[in-house]
């Protein structure tokens, strides 16, 4: 493993860290005892006394976060105040299906940015030019929660023919996944669109086209691995605005993942749940990021060799 690796990963441990324990300090510094909201209305003050010990929130605060720290080390964030089950339990049970919603909505808006990207690229003043920049100029001014209702009033109200909510099956990720798909696809439309139009003007490109090769294969095959490059470092960006686009659709949708338990969680001031999710979601944007750092040096020997 090279130096720049290990130096990545150095770094995304770092990073991790120090998000746990901001996490760690802004719930602490927030309004709301998880104690109070927990016990009966009337409680006496012993009672809440009691509830606090329970919780693990008398002791000091350097003690609560040392604890925290070792064990998020070990994958144990503590029990949940709300729940009153293992927070790591709570996630793993979430996680899958926040995961499938994410999948579905990258893989749906990488394919409409490629394919219509490369064809945008090709034939800027044609059909799928004009289609291109509107689905990008449509999903540019659609935020999720907007789109999400939208979605939900004329295709789940209106004709009736998906699911307004839950989780049934595999047509309720459809409304959800467009809603989120929408929000990430203008980026990777136009950086596909502008990096296809760049290196299409390539000197190698019209080499290819005076021997003979079929367009199909020029663009397809040669132009498009190159054009793929910058859409990489939108990918590892777009994570971000993915994961908080899902959380969104799912509170729209009242879709069981991640984003719905984080409502719960926050709602109950469950700080072990809420210090979990964050880590957990933190934690997958960072390591996305860090294997496509990874994975630039691999695809462009010109990194390799700038790097090394």
């Amino acid at each position: 493993m090279g130096s720049f690796a290990l130096r990545r990963i150095l770094q995304s441990i770092i990073i991790v860290v120090l998000i746990a324990i901001m996490v760690f300090i802004v719930l602490r510094l927030s309004a709301g005892d998880p104690a109070r909201i927990r016990a009966p209305v009337f409680a006496r003050p012993d009672v809440i006394e009691q509830y606090r010990r329970d919780f693990g929130i008398d002791r000091p605060l350097l003690d609560q976060l040392g604890s925290f720290l070792l064990g998020a080390l070990r994958g144990d964030f503590g029990q949940s105040f709300r729940f009153q089950a293992p927070v790591m339990n709570l996630i793993l049970d979430a996680l899958p299906r926040t995961l499938l919603l994410a999948g579905v909505s990258l893989f749906t808006s990488l394919a409409i940015a490629v394919g219509l990207g490369s064809m945008a690229a090709l034939r800027p003043r044609s059909i799928w030019g004009w289609l291109s920049s509107g689905l990008a100029a449509l999903g540019q001014s659609a935020p999720v929660f907007w789109s999400g209702a939208i979605l939900v009033l004329v295709f789940a109200v209106g004709f009736r023919w998906l699911p307004a909510g839950g989780f049934t099956g595999p047509e309720s990720l459809v409304l959800p996944a467009i809603a989120v798909t929408l929000s990430i696809l203008p980026t990777q439309l136009r950086v596909l669109r502008a990096s296809m139009e760049a290196v299409l003007k390539e000197e190698y490109i019209r080499t290819a086209e005076a021997f003979g090769l079929k367009q199909r294969r020029i663009t397809f095959v040669y132009a498009l691995k190159n054009a793929c490059l910058p859409l990489l470092t939108v990918i590892g960006v777009d994570i971000g605005y993915l994961l908080g686009g899902v959380i969104v659709a799912e509170v729209v949708f009242a879709f069981p993942g991640i984003g719905e338990l984080a409502l719960v969680a926050l709602n109950a001031r469950d700080y072990p749940l809420i210090q979990g999710i964050t880590v957990v979601t933190a934690s997958t944007f960072v390591v996305v990021n860090l294997l496509i750092d990874l994975l630039y040096g691999r695809i462009d020997p010109r990194i390799r060799l700038e790097r090394s």
